[in-house]
Formats: structure tokens, C-alpha cells, sequence
């Protein structure tokens, strides 16, 4: 598993998530997706995004994936709701919700980690894979200015995550006794960045691409019809989600 799709917070994004789909399909025969969680809310499709997912599933191995902490809050509103910064992102979840089919609702209960993380082996690299970060699994996020004092990591050879909705690629250099490499230990530290709702001031879908054995990683961002997503909102959700995917915000 050197060759490897990574995908993250897709937020019922369906035209987001087809084009990326349809990008990396054209580029790349990857080994297996890696998928960081937050398939679900925000967007007007959480139902649809989840049977996509579950063609790629068909198609591909998925390695992973995880709950983020939009599915941690569709079945546990009670843990989650309270961390959410605005009301009408309390109010988008529970719309979110509301719509879930049965088969949604089974499929983020049964077929996705619920636990946040997961630890994987690709050779004899090492593996982290975490919606938010080690202190959060699910609200934790990855920043540059804390990643060199938590030794916590150096424990990995890579690092991947979400949750900021913005894309990031950090090589961490740890103390550890390895004379042979000047007693430091890397950590490579990779977010693929969204799907369906950027934040990065780039609108197009984000995914990344690695190469494991080669120390390959490419960010892309792909081209989709925005326009179209957004005629699906409706009065009952806040404009807010609808006008933030033509500016990337």
C-alpha cells in the first residue's frame, strides 16, 4: 500500500466528490483511499456522498474510514453539539439529521471507525491516521507552532489528517537516538485538504496523492460545478453554507 488516495471532509458535497473521483481516476492507479472522515452535513447530499463512497468501495481498498466529527455528532448529538462555534452550524447538523436514511444512519454506525484514528502499516512505515488530532481525535487541529514539542508523534512516519479544511504538508525532525541520521527522527505531517468545502480561499475540491516508497505528495484541486451544489440548498438551511463554496471560505 505505497500508492495512496487520501480524501477528507467531503460534507455532503456530491459534485465535489465526482470530480475529484473522476481526477484522480484519470491520473493516478492508487493501491487504496484513505478516507479522514466528515462525509456528511454541510452540504445537500450526505445520502448521495455516502452511496458514492460505497461504489469506490467496490472498486478500491479502503483503508480507511474514519468518523470525523460531523458523524460523531449525527449519532452522538449529545457529546458533540455543544463544540460546535455557531448556532447555525447546530442547526445545519440536526437538518443533516433529519434527512439521513435508515441506510445512512447504518452505514455511519457499521461500515465507518467510529473511533476517530486508526494506526496503519504500509512496510515498515508507520502510519497515523486522525480526523482531528491526538489530543481530539474529532476537534483537535493539526498547527505547526505545537507539532515540534509533541513527542507523541515522532512515534510515526506519517501523518494524516483533516479537519481544518486546509490542505498542509510539515516535516516534524524529533530527537531520538539514531546516530545514523544525526539523532533525529522525521515525521511527515500531510492534510489533504477538503473536498467539498475549502477553506484554503481555493473553491475547487482538494484531494492529495502519496507515494510512499518515493516520498511523493501531490495536492490537487479540482474544477467542479459549484453552481449546481448550491441551487440544491433550501430555505431551511443558512445561506452561509450555500455562498462559502464560491469563495472557499
Amino acid at each position: 500500500m505505497n500508492k495512496l488516495v487520501v480524501l477528507s471532509d467531503i460534507h455532503g458535497n456530491l459534485s465535489a466528490l465526482r470530480a475529484v473521483v473522476e481526477d484522480f481516476q484519470a491520473r493516478y492507479t492508487p493501491d487504496g483511499l484513505i478516507l479522514l472522515g466528515d462525509l456528511i452535513d454541510y452540504g445537500m447530499r450526505s445520502n448521495e456522498v455516502i452511496g458514492e463512497i460505497k461504489k469506490l468501495e467496490s472498486q478500491y481498498a479502503v483503508i480507511c474510514n474514519l468518523w470525523g466529527n460531523h458523524e460523531g455528532a449525527a449519532i452522538y448529538p449529545e457529546k458533540h453539539l455543544s463544540y460546535f462555534s455557531s448556532d447555525r452550524g447546530r442547526a445545519m447538523l440536526t437538518y443533516t439529521r433529519r434527512n439521513l436514511s435508515k441506510e445512512s444512519i447504518a452505514y455511519l454506525q457499521k461500515a465507518m471507525e467510529c473511533s476517530g484514528r486508526k494506526v496503519l502499516m504500509s512496510g515498515d512505515k508507520k502510519l497515523l491516521c486522525v480526523h482531528g488530532d491526538l489530543k481530539d481525535f474529532y476537534w483537535g487541529k493539526m498547527e505547526r507552532a505545537n507539532l515540534g514539542t509533541q513527542g507523541e508523534y515522532a512515534d510515526y512516519d506519517y501523518v494524516f489528517s483533516g479537519h481544518t479544511h486546509i490542505p498542509h504538508h510539515m516535516e516534524i525532525f524529533y530527537e531520538a537516538d539514531l546516530p545514523e541520521l544525526r539523532n533525529r527522527k522525521k515525521t511527515v505531517f500531510l492534510n489533504p485538504g477538503s473536498v467539498g468545502q475549502p477553506r484554503n480561499h481555493n473553491p475547487r475540491a482538494q484531494y492529495l496523492y502519496v507515494n510512499l516508497e518515493e516520498e511523493v505528495y501531490c495536492h490537487h484541486s479540482v474544477r467542479y460545478d459549484v453552481v449546481k451544489e448550491q441551487s440544491l440548498y433550501t430555505e431551511e438551511t443558512d445561506s452561509f453554507y450555500r455562498d462559502r463554496l464560491s469563495k472557499g471560505i
